[in-house]
């Protein structure tokens, strides 16, 4: 329950950060070493993510 709110949330986030950095999910995924499959379930809040892609992420919109 918890957790499936958390995802859910987690991937809106990724999403708008994502469109307010102008990047497709090709893009992301390139930047970020993860496929684009896996940053779509990200954002659809499926992906089990853990700490450290949620650091790659964080790299991403920190360097972008």
């Amino acid at each position: 329950p918890y957790e499936t709110e958390f995802l859910i949330q987690l991937g809106g986030r990724v999403r708008e950060m994502r469109a307010a950095y102008g990047m497709s999910r090709r893009e992301l995924a390139r930047r970020s070493g993860m496929s684009e499959r896996y940053v779509a379930q990200i954002e659809a809040g499926k992906g089990n993510v853990s700490i450290v892609r949620l650091l790659r992420l964080a790299v991403v919109f920190r360097c972008a």
